[in-house]
């Protein structure tokens, strides 16, 4: 696959990017008096590292990184550690030969950003599993949404203020339910905000609907049994 700059990270670039990544991590890991890296603490960084705006977004995936650190916080081991402590664990360096196998697959020979998100994503254990189950994304979207990206087939600007349904509703005048109908229909994209049981809808899809569809029609498709979803 061919080298994709994830968004966010205009700022770090090469190996320079590499080190303020392990940087913030062990960082990370002093916050949480801990000496050693984990998947968990390299996965929270590297959210930390390319968010905007406390948002991680990349094509399919949207994260609310204090959401996410937050949770990291509240479950990680703390208090262990000292001059005998081994400075990984084994658990890291299995997501280290997995983050390798990535490399090698992509065909480069230097590690970047799309890498790692590749690998967090096949990880599927601790915050990156349960991150990247809820959003229900798979590896094959990501990649190709990065595919696209390289041969400019879409265009990744900067990071988009992000609307919930209400703001939604708000910004065309009509029901909230109307808004969810529009977005089960697919009408409306949206994304699943991992992290938290809510719907966020980019701007730039907000002002792409210029023709809304007629609410009473959507509010009769839909049944009348919109169900409650987070907002």
């Amino acid at each position: 696959m061919a080298a994709v700059e994830v968004h966010g990270l205009e700022g770090f670039s090469g190996g320079g990017w590499i080190r303020e990544f392990r940087r913030s991590g062990w960082d990370l890991a002093a916050e949480l008096d801990y000496a050693a890296l984990t998947p968990d603490i390299d996965f929270v960084t590297f959210l930390r590292t390319l968010s905007r705006f406390g948002y991680f977004t990349f094509g399919p995936i949207t994260i609310d990184v204090a959401v996410i650190e937050d949770i990291l916080h509240r479950t990680a081991p703390r208090g262990e550690g000292g001059p005998t402590h081994p400075p990984v664990t084994d658990e890291y360096v299995a997501f280290s030969n997995l983050l390798w196998e990535e490399v090698r697959r992509s065909g480069r020979r230097t590690l970047d950003e799309m890498h790692y998100l590749l690998a967090f994503m096949r990880w599927g254990r601790g915050l990156p599993g349960r991150v990247f189950g809820e959003l229900g994304v798979r590896v094959e979207d990501v990649e190709r949404y990065a595919t696209e990206l390289s041969a400019g087939q879409r265009a990744d600007g900067p990071a988009e203020k992000l609307y919930s349904t209400e703001d939604a509703a708000a910004y065309y005048g009509v029901h909230v339910q109307t808004v969810r109908a529009w977005i089960r229909s697919g009408k409306l994209p949206a994304s699943n905000l991992a992290g938290q049981k809510s719907i966020r809808i980019r701007e730039s899809d907000l002002k792409a609907v210029l023709e809304p569809i007629d609410p009473k029609d959507d509010l009769d498709s839909a049944g009348g049994a919109c169900e409650k979803e987070g907002t």
